[in-house]
């Protein structure tokens, strides 16, 4: 696995666009029709309604999810940036 480096407020710049981006998906929830009327086509259209649906709210939470880790992995830089300045204050050696 090849090293990743990403300054942390990079991470939370990320994170708050995924948040936003999450956030705003939801928000269009109640804009989606509850009842469609295509004549012939209203099972059809129905359908496909049902799919854009489900595949936003999937999206949706693809987004918290990887927000999440976002979040996880600046948590990680923070104790391991406290770690070594703990070690260089301390005169211990940083292997």
């Amino acid at each position: 696995m090849s090293e990743l480096r990403v300054p942390p407020a990079t991470l939370s710049s990320i994170r708050g666009f995924l948040d936003t981006a999450a956030g705003e998906i939801e928000a269009t929830a109640d804009s989606a029709p509850h009842g469609l009327d295509g004549g012939d086509m209203t099972p059809l259209l129905t359908a496909m309604l049902s799919k854009i649906v489900g595949n936003a709210a999937a999206l949706s939470e693809g987004l918290t999810v990887v927000s999440a880790q976002v979040t996880d992995a600046e948590a990680d830089f923070w104790t391991s940036d406290a770690a070594v300045s703990d070690a260089f204050a301390g005169g211990l050696r940083v292997d």
